[in-house]
């Protein structure tokens, strides 16, 4: 009699003999027989129910890694996933064929990362940001996506597009590199881990805005009378810094924005340089993006006589020079914004002095950015723009732009609120900033583990 051979194993079968307690495997998958699955020691690849994965595509998980796959899934053929940081790709997603995501890059072959010369393609070291595409997206044929991204939910990819910056949910995104052409209203999708972006201002009272409110005097339904009596329960900041944020959560609703509003009225640089040191100290935030500016104080104490307040403009270079050294070890990006100019505060001839000085150190700002890298947005020019155009508030008329040539009024605050969204636009600093920096591997593997930490068993 012959015997009847055994049948042979299942993919599911050879992969969880291959690869043990490194594969987390669900049910009810339909896996192609030529799946190649390589796991690094210390990495982990999990693989959810349902998940269908077509013939010819490959899944790598290099040293210390996570790929997690969500439920529902479905990914086409000859697609190629490769990851050094971490790789999810959310319940209910899919790839269509020949996609290709890698979260890693080979660093530039510079004499600091390759000190010996040594000519092997791997010398420099790698870089790597995880990449996150959320529930319900869609990657059409031959999209590829770079280290860094994450695609919001339910978001369509384009074929042969090139994701190389973050794309919203419910966005309809393609070329090279892959934009968003059309958004809709998206079908109910969990929003995992919430990208928030922390953000800093460093400044004096023209970022503070302290505005006195009494709850009744903002509610609809209940104001009080004309002529009636209210007690003033706070201060609580308003002004363009307040309207910036609300102008970015409009417009990214699906980001979360963390504030720190540090702008401190009658601040000099002197001042604001110990509320950076101390910030750091106390708090050690990272900050996605910070606005930092002063001077005005600084020159109107002298005119004010006060003496021992005033900061020459040597004194005053060395503090914005301190506080763009500290700010840019854990900031990604950073705004040196330029002061207003003085009103109506004095007589003319004053006035006009004062400002030839406060333009001085408006000079000695943008320099410094310029040595640091950071940004300058100059707010003097439309500033001094529009007050040739618009005559001065008066009790009778309190349109101008000053409330007391130093202060500014909604309209001077407008103007200023408008400067800063169109360098955000122009720059597409937010648009970047949604991307996760690269990081040395191993540093990013420290970084961004938190993402994926709950889709592999717990370290030891």
């Amino acid at each position: 009699m012959t015997s009847t051979p055994a049948p042979a194993p299942s993919a599911a079968e050879r992969l969880r003999a291959e690869h043990g307690p490194a594969l987390t495997l669900g049910d009810d998958c339909d896996l192609p027989d030529r799946l190649v699955v390589e796991i690094d020691q210390g990495a982990h690849l999990t693989i959810g129910d349902r998940v269908s994965i077509r013939r010819g595509s490959t899944i790598q998980v290099h040293r210390g890694a996570t790929v997690a796959i969500g439920d529902d899934v479905a990914i086409g053929e000859n697609t190629f996933i490769s990851a050094m940081a971490g790789i999810r790709i959310g319940t209910g997603a899919a790839l269509s064929n020949m996609c290709d995501l890698h979260d890693h890059n080979h660093r530039t072959r510079t004499t600091e990362h390759v000190p010996t010369g040594q000519l092997v393609p791997w010398a420099s070291g790698f870089e790597a940001a995880p990449i996150i595409i959320e529930p319900g997206a869609i990657l059409s044929n031959k999209v590829s996506v770079t280290a860094g991204v994450r695609i919001g939910a339910n978001a369509l990819v384009g074929a042969n597009a090139m994701v190389s910056h973050s794309i919203a949910p419910d966005t309809v995104a393609v070329g090279i590199p892959a934009t968003a052409r059309r958004t809709f209203d998206g079908a109910p999708a969990p929003r995992e881990d919430r990208r928030t972006l922390t953000v800093g201002f460093f400044g004096t009272s023209i970022m503070e805005h302290l505005e006195a409110y009494n709850t009744q005097m903002t509610t609809q339904a209940d104001l009080p009378e004309v002529g009636s009596k209210v007690t003033v329960e706070g201060r609580h900041q308003r002004g363009w810094v307040h309207r910036l944020l609300l102008s970015l959560r409009a417009a990214q609703p699906h980001v979360g924005f963390e504030v720190h509003n540090h702008g401190e009225g009658g601040a000099t640089s002197r001042t604001i340089a110990s509320i950076v040191e101390a910030d750091r100290a106390t708090t050690g935030t990272d900050y996605d993006l910070v606005f930092l500016g002063c001077g005005i104080n600084d020159v109107w104490r002298r005119f004010q006589n006060r003496m021992t307040e005033a900061v020459d403009l040597d004194e005053y270079t060395r503090h914005i020079t301190t506080m763009l050294d500290q700010l840019s070890g854990y900031t990604r990006t950073i705004i040196v914004i330029s002061e207003t100019p003085f009103g109506p505060i004095e007589d003319p001839a004053t006035v006009a002095e004062m400002n030839t000085e406060l333009a001085r150190y408006n000079d000695a700002a943008r320099a410094a950015a310029a040595a640091h890298g950071a940004q300058f947005l100059d707010v003097w020019t439309p500033f001094t723009a529009a007050a040739r155009h618009i005559a001065p508030a008066t009790a009778d008329h309190p349109v101008g732009l000053w409330s007391d040539g130093v202060h500014l009024t909604e309209l001077g605050d407008t103007i200023v609120l408008q400067q800063a969204e169109r360098h955000l636009d122009e720059h597409r600093i937010v648009y970047n900033l949604l991307d996760y920096p690269l990081l040395e591997r191993d540093a990013a593997l420290t970084a961004y583990g938190h993402l994926l930490d709950r889709h592999r068993p717990a370290r030891t």
